[in-house]
């Protein structure tokens, strides 16, 4: 159906019929073709709990969980940068300020980007993270503690709002041969559901610090909220309530107000760029839907950069959790809510301007030439990265200057 859809759209856009339809009439052929509709401001309201709510504005915004209590969820999701941290990746425990200041602090990196929580609230968003490691399917959440909702998370964005409390760089604290703490020592060492387990414990521990100010803000809002025996699931679940009703007072796009009716949101230019966004540019091929994304994996071929998740400072994204050689370099589509607003791009931040990105989709060689990727490791090792790139990149049809600045110019509508 979606294929019909797309070759009708197709046909009634370069057909002599629709050059002879104004912007906004081929915009609406868009519009009905795609069903896009706003969503940014408009989240799944089942997500909230007001009850919870409370809990989860002290834990996303106090250290109070973490190991050496230096790191809280807005560290790296700050109001004034959209719900980014602003960094090509981010830096973790040991940092210190915010943004710009952490780096040159000697906290621990934390090698990816930083993503808004944007349209994290929406009812269909259902892949979290570049590499789409907790992702709910066929009623099913899937992740690396187990399946969601069997463990008492009500959604996928619970789940992924505690990743990062069981993760060493994020949150659990430095290790080193002289020193660690409670936190790393349990959770760190402690694989799939026994990281849950760990995770509970620590908790427990927590809240008999009856001495630290910011596990008093977190019982209190607990009593409050009438919660005798807390565990991670609930947490994740106060995180989710917390995150939907914060992104729920946001302020609509310019393309989200032109989707609602107002026609003069959009300027002549933006609605040639939304033209070539979803037509010759091909960009909705994998930026599909209102949330601009498809969910599903590929490759840019970006570059690996100084840091990776994985062994020799790889990034191999989607294979560290599938473990399936096809997959590596492949990355979830990246919703597009806010783009211009929340540079650097790229799993790992490579990209600094929204233009840099765009013009790497295109053709990446002009990236590798004037950023003086030359070194032995980038001679010897980026053609497998090149050779990753999806074959859909091949279709984009941008060939003239001026295309490119429409759709920059669409992208900041969004």
């Amino acid at each position: 159906m979606r294929n019909l859809s797309y070759l009708l759209f197709l046909v009634l856009t370069f057909s002599q019929t629709a050059y002879s339809l104004s912007f906004d009439e081929q915009l609406k052929l868009v519009i009905d073709v795609y069903n896009l509709k706003p969503v940014t401001c408009n989240i799944n309201k089942q997500l909230i709990d007001k009850r919870l709510t409370a809990v989860g504005e002290v834990v996303f915004n106090t250290p109070v969980l973490s190991g050496d209590k230096d790191t809280s969820c807005s560290t790296c999701h700050i109001d004034d940068l959209h719900l980014t941290d602003g960094l090509p990746i981010s830096i973790g425990v040991g940092g210190k300020g915010e943004g710009a200041m952490r780096m040159l602090s000697d906290g621990v990196v934390v090698p990816r980007n930083s993503f808004t929580l944007f349209g994290r609230a929406a009812d269909n968003y259902k892949v979290f993270f570049w590499d789409g490691k907790v992702h709910e399917f066929n009623g099913q959440i899937f992740s690396p503690i187990g399946e969601g909702y069997s463990l008492g998370f009500n959604s996928a964005l619970a789940v992924a709002a505690v990743m990062p409390l069981l993760a060493r760089d994020e949150f659990l604290g430095r290790q080193s041969i002289t020193s660690s703490n409670e936190h790393l020592t349990s959770i760190n060492e402690a694989y799939y559901q026994d990281k849950l387990i760990a995770a509970n414990k620590m908790l427990r521990r927590v809240l008999n610090n009856k001495n630290d100010s910011d596990v008093q803000k977190l019982r209190q809002a607990l009593k409050t909220a009438e919660v005798n025996e807390p565990d991670l699931p609930l947490i994740g679940n106060a995180l989710a309530s917390f995150i939907a009703s914060k992104v729920s007072a946001c302020t609509q796009s310019a393309w989200e107000r032109y989707l609602s009716g107002q026609k003069d949101a959009l300027s002549l230019e933006q609605k040639k760029g939304a033209l070539v966004f979803f037509g010759k540019g091909r960009c909705a091929g994998c930026h599909s839907g209102s949330l601009f994304t498809d969910f599903k994996f590929h490759s840019i071929g970006a570059p690996q950069g100084e840091f990776g998740t994985h062994i020799h400072r790889q990034d191999i994204g989607r294979a560290g959790v599938t473990f399936l050689l096809e997959d590596r370099f492949k990355f979830r589509t990246p919703p597009l809510i806010y783009v211009s607003k929340t540079p650097p791009y790229g799993h790992n931040g490579t990209f600094k301007t929204l233009e840099e990105v765009v013009l790497f989709h295109i053709n990446p060689i002009p990236f590798f030439y004037q950023n003086g990727w030359s070194s032995e490791r980038e001679l010897l090792t980026y053609g497998k990265l090149l050779t990753s790139r999806s074959d859909t990149l091949g279709f984009i049809d941008i060939n003239r200057g001026e295309e490119l600045s429409w759709l920059l110019s669409y992208l900041k509508s969004l």
